[in-house]
């Protein structure tokens, strides 16, 4: 039976969880435990975060039930997940209007007024909104995000002017500012007869939104600038790029509008997905503003993109990939990818075709790349300690634990979560086969988020597992281990997933917990039929009879 403590670390634990399916599904469970053992202030801060994982893991249509059931408490921890509810509304016809409405009445009784959800939702719906409040302190957007959403109001009610005026070019970034609002201002920006501006949006926006199909309903705008400035062969290029990827229904809905100004087969599946809106809205507007933007003329005035917008692209295992514009940036990239030899190889050999005979610093960072010897080091600190801490593995363990947390507290510097894990993870299993398991347990038990790559997430919680498993806490390895398993299903590791349900299996069996060593031996059996998940098969099913 689980502990109050162990369920309170359950529940936080999750945070560190990629967002989707894995991250829902352990929320789930904890759950379950919480209410089953009727734990009040347990039950509120599962649902809190099982609110936020629906809203952002792809499931919005569930999100009403476990915010609804905490709202009494006026907990200021549920602000932000309002702002998640109107976005939510907006990506899928399931979340209802009345109760979505009601949700956010509840919420400003309880903390203050939303203005910027209300703009949100009245923007969906067609209808007027003022665009002149002052955003709420606690929002979960950042003041950038607050602009674009203003922006892409404005321009939904045909005041193109208001909405160029009111954006703002400076230094102020974050994970889609500015590029939405670029995104969103492309097509102003040409038939304002500033190309210059447009060429650029575009170039920006794209950039940074093409490898992400959470932002379709962005790229769909991409779609729709080749397709009215006359750029009809690279619009017909995006809808190929990027028409199998999977989004809210919204963003198809606004994928497949753009799609069908190059492919007319696409319009009758917008339409369908709009219709579904519109009977969840109680009117015609969605509808409307797919017919009009099917029916709109193109821009007045031709923009060339220019070959350097839409650049050769090259297929390395499951990653299309765009090459940057410079030398000096495939150099970078190059550098920063030294655990994915093959994706290193291919800027470097895209380096060399667009510079055959580098010289002084470059020659000296493509010798490095190479392999032979220079004076040069990796520009990126955290990768050269990275790199290092992997070259003294072998004959200095303890010289590689040195440079393995120096890369994490340089990459933890820049925010890097991705590499700041792998390069903790390394720093883990130095400690753990150099004999101090209880370090390594303290070393991955920090707070930091593991962003970026699902894998590495799974790894982390996998490693902390089996560290949990070798000090003695049974029940916290099962739990770990269990999340880890559903981080490789949701990575798609069928690999990784066997091992990791072969290793629960083991480990239910050590703790007499027959029918659960059973099922985890079964699925083991059913990725991968070893020799040991046969043989966990056997021995679970032989003791729970």
């Amino acid at each position: 039976m689980d502990t109050e403590e162990q369920l309170w670390r359950q529940i936080r634990v999750t945070d560190r969880m990629w967002e989707g399916p894995g991250q829902i599904a352990a929320l789930e469970k904890v759950t379950r435990r919480v209410d089953a053992l009727g734990l009040i202030a347990h039950r509120h801060e599962a649902r809190v975060r099982l609110a936020t994982a629906y809203l952002l893991g792809g499931e919005p249509a569930k999100a009403l039930e476990p915010l609804s059931r905490c709202l009494d408490s006026g907990d200021p921890e549920l602000r932000p997940v309002f702002d998640y509810l109107a976005e939510a509304f907006v990506e899928d016809p399931r979340v209802p209007l009345a109760d979505t409405l009601a949700v956010l009445d509840e919420g400003e009784r309880l903390f203050w007024p939303m203005p910027d959800n209300r703009l949100i939702i009245a923007s969906h719906l067609g209808a007027e909104a003022d665009v002149r409040y002052e955003a709420p302190a606690e929002s979960s957007r950042c003041d950038r995000c607050d602009i674009g959403l203003r922006i892409d109001h404005l321009l939904r009610v045909g005041r193109v002017d208001d909405a160029v005026e009111l954006f703002v070019s400076d230094d102020d970034r974050c994970s889609r500012q500015p590029h939405a609002m670029l995104a969103a201002l492309m097509l102003p920006f040409a038939r304002a007869g500033r190309l210059d501006d447009a060429v650029e949006a575009f170039r920006a926006s794209y950039s940074a939104f093409w490898t992400k199909p959470a932002e379709l309903g962005s790229l769909a705008r991409h779609i729709e600038f080749c397709a009215r400035t006359g750029n009809h062969a690279a619009a017909r290029k995006l809808v190929d790029r990027h028409g199998g990827w999977r989004s809210t229904p919204f963003g198809t809905m606004e994928f497949h509008a753009a799609a069908a100004l190059v492919t007319e087969s696409h319009a009758s599946l917008a339409l369908e997905i709009a219709a579904r809106f519109d009977a969840r809205n109680g009117n015609s507007v969605q509808s409307e503003r797919i017919r009009a933007l099917l029916a709109a003329d193109p821009a007045p005035i031709a923009v060339d993109l220019g070959s350097a917008l839409l650049p050769g692209t090259k297929q390395i295992g499951s990653r299309l990939v765009i090459y940057p514009k410079t030398v000096e940036e495939l150099a970078s990239l190059a550098e920063r990818s030294e655990d994915d030899p093959e994706f290193a190889a291919i800027m470097w050999e895209r380096f060399d075709e667009l510079l055959p005979n580098p010289e002084g610093e470059l020659l000296a960072r493509r010798l490095a790349g190479s392999g032979e010897p220079a004076g040069a080091t990796d520009r990126d600190p955290g990768a050269r300690a990275f790199r290092l801490a992997a070259l003294s593995l072998e004959e200095d363990p303890l010289r590689a634990l040195t440079f393995a947390r120096e890369a994490i507290d340089l990459f933890l510097a820049r925010f890097d979560y991705t590499n700041a894990a792998r390069a903790r993870l390394m720093a883990v299993w130095i400690l753990a086969f150099t004999g101090d398991p209880k370090a390594a347990l303290d070393l991955i038990d920090k707070p930091d988020p593991v962003g970026g790559i699902p894998e590495v997430q799974a790894e982390v919680l996998y490693t902390h597992g089996k560290l949990s498993q070798a000090l003695g806490d049974l029940d916290e390895a099962a739990f770990r281990l269990l999340m880890a398993a559903e981080s490789f299903e949701s990575a798609e590791n069928t690999d990784a997933l066997g091992w990791a349900r072969a290793d629960l299996a083991e480990l239910f069996l050590t703790m007499d917990r027959f029918e659960d060593a059973a099922d985890a031996a079964e699925e083991a059996v059913r990725l991968a039929p070893t020799a040991r998940a046969l043989a966990l098969r056997d021995r679970a099913y032989l003791l729970r009879a």
